[in-house]
């Protein structure tokens, strides 16, 4: 079984390097594409790959972000995977809980998409204070005891799909008839704000996508770091030991409903969904 890494990022210079280091303990290759970064991303993802050949620079090309961009990936690099691997939609501020590779070996033939439970982490006033004033207009880089600890369970989203010869993936963010979804969730840690200078820029990135007519970024509406700042009595704190909190009744609903489950599972046995 391999696991293959469709890895689309943008301005992560702070946290790549660690990012990639985590990712390749259970990601067989890791296809980089960078949709136009301004800091040292991509020439970081380049020198990375220079002495690791299982992270692959793709290419940079400074479109707008939409998911669809990793179905150029995808078929780009589909060749290299065969029936019953693994393609992981990853991200540069995301890190499993669950070991990835052992997770998924427990997942049933029958399943084809592992969905993730999101622990979403924020800057708090605490953490400020472990911040220099230069960090609030030059991103510090990450190392894992720089990131954030106070987190909030915030539902999830699809994360990894089986590969199938039959797949298409043409648009949209994931291939036609991904398959049936399997009903355990994979714990992931979701560092999207983790310096005064990384959520300036983050703000700023996003509120430009949006000004060129990009809908889905209303999280990222403040116009200034500070307006992003959580208090760490409202959140719950990751004490280093494993023991996280994760609320059911705060996660997104991911299996289909009975009936949709039951055509998927009859339409993909039948291979009329290939």
């Amino acid at each position: 079984m391999n696991i293959f890494g469709l890895y689309l990022v943008k301005n992560e210079a702070d946290i790549i390097r660690l990012s990639l280091e985590e990712s390749l303990r259970w990601c067989d290759r890791i296809f980089v594409f960078d949709n136009g970064s301004t800091d040292a991303t991509w020439d970081i993802a380049r020198d990375f790959a220079a002495s690791n050949s299982r992270v692959v620079p793709f290419k940079q090309d400074a479109k707008p972000f939409d998911d669809a961009l990793r179905a150029e990936i995808f078929n780009e690099y589909r060749s290299e995977a065969s029936s019953g691997d693994w393609w992981c939609r990853l991200d540069a501020d995301e890190f499993y809980v669950d070991h990835p590779r052992e997770f998924l070996a427990g997942v049933p033939a029958r399943h084809h998409v592992v969905w993730g439970a999101w622990l979403q982490y924020f800057l708090t006033e605490v953490d400020l204070n472990r911040f220099q004033p230069e960090d609030k207009s030059v991103p510090p880089i990450m190392t894992t005891e720089r990131l954030p600890r106070y987190y909030q369970a915030l539902g999830g989203e699809p994360r990894f799909f089986r590969h199938r010869e039959g797949l298409v993936w043409k648009t949209g963010a994931w291939p036609v008839h991904l398959g049936v979804v399997e009903p355990r969730r994979i714990r992931v840690k979701h560092f999207q704000y983790r310096s005064p200078a990384q959520i300036q820029r983050r703000l700023d990135t996003r509120r430009a996508a949006a000004a060129l007519g990009w809908e889905h970024f209303g999280h990222s509406t403040q116009a200034t770091w500070r307006e992003k700042i959580a208090r760490a009595s409202e959140l719950h704190l990751d004490r280093g030991d494993g023991d996280l909190v994760t609320d059911a009744t705060t996660a997104t609903s991911h299996l289909e409903r009975p009936w949709q489950r039951l055509l998927k599972q009859a339409m993909h046995g039948l291979q009329i969904w290939k």
